[in-house]
Parts: C-alpha cells; sequence; structure tokens
C-alpha cells in the first residue's frame, strides 16, 4: 500500500443522509419557516426588507441530526445557541437563509414531500406564496409590502383556540390510541 493512501481511521466520515420521511418528521415536530418584513425609514427613503428562513433547533445532545440533515438538504448552516436560563439546555440550530437555496433545494423538496402536521403544511403554503412575491421584488411596493407582512403573519400565526375546541382529534375525554 503507499505511503498517500489514506487509512479508514484517517479519513473524516460524511454524516450519513436522512430518510425522506425521517426529514419530513423532523420539520413537522422541530422545524419552522420564518419571515421578516420590514421597513428602514432611517435615510432619506424607505427600505423593505424581507428576510426568509428554513431551520430546525434541536437541544446540542441531539445535534448530529442536524449534521446529517445539511448533508441530506446540502445546504444551510449549524449554529450553536448558548442557553443562559437556568435547567434548559444549549441548542444547535440548522438554518438555511440563502434565498437560492430556499427556492431550488427546499421548496422543491416540502413539494414533493407534503408535511403532514396541518400548521406546518398552512406555514409551508404561505412562505412559498411569499418565495414568489420576493422574487417577483413585489414586496418593494407598499401593496406588495403589505401582502407579504399579511402572509408573514399567517406564517408565524398557530391555530387559533377556537379551531382546536372544534377539532375532532381533540377533547377533554382520554381517548385511546
Amino acid at each position: 500500500m503507499s505511503e498517500n493512501a489514506l487509512s479508514a481511521e484517517n479519513q473524516q466520515e460524511r454524516p450519513c443522509k436522512l430518510s425522506t420521511d425521517y426529514v419530513v418528521a423532523l420539520v413537522d415536530g422541530e422545524g419552522y419557516f420564518s419571515v421578516s418584513a420590514t421597513i428602514d425609514k432611517s435615510k432619506n427613503y424607505i427600505s423593505r426588507r424581507v428576510k426568509l428562513v428554513f431551520g430546525v433547533k434541536l437541544r446540542e445532545v441531539d445535534g448530529e441530526i442536524l449534521y446529517r440533515l445539511k448533508e441530506t438538504l446540502g445546504c444551510g448552516r449549524i449554529f450553536k445557541r448558548p442557553e443562559t436560563r437556568p435547567r434548559l439546555s444549549d441548542c444547535l440550530e440548522f438554518q438555511v437563509r440563502d434565498f437560492k437555496d430556499i427556492k431550488t433545494i427546499i421548496i422543491p423538496f416540502f413539494s414533493r414531500n407534503t408535511l403532514q402536521m396541518k400548521t406546518k403544511k398552512s406555514s409551508f403554503k404561505n412562505f412559498c406564496i411569499i418565495v414568489d412575491l420576493f422574487e417577483k421584488k413585489s414586496h418593494l411596493s407598499e401593496k406588495g409590502f403589505l401582502k407579504v407582512q399579511n402572509l408573514a403573519h399567517a406564517v408565524h400565526n398557530i391555530e387559533s383556540s377556537e379551531t382546536t375546541r372544534q377539532s375532532p382529534f381533540i377533547n377533554n375525554e382520554r381517548m385511546m390510541i
């Protein structure tokens, strides 16, 4: 064997990719789609900013999954989020902020592999509409920006308690599964 040949123990192992179903379940439970739509009037002009983020946040001890998610999707970054509150764990957070990656990787992935949770599915649908509006630069007009802001609120809202009370799956009785 040549001296240049790398031994198995010297090679850095790449994280194993996750199955599609696992990614969908992980995002359904721990993932988020986030939109920030702000106006900056600090200069002599109005600047309308839209920030798009897809992410998953886990306790640091479970962080290996985020490296596998990054390997599976082929994009994103992982950040450490130290926790200062007592009795809570430090976290790792996987995020995709690059518009091109959101448009060409994240949206096609979740369009092909449907999220199962109603609220997450709704957030994704509104997130996709905002991405289309952003790509068309609709957010630069006052009317378009207001539409993006309203959709951003919908991305972040959880179902109302009224809807939850009416759900056939949720009631005050103990359910057998």
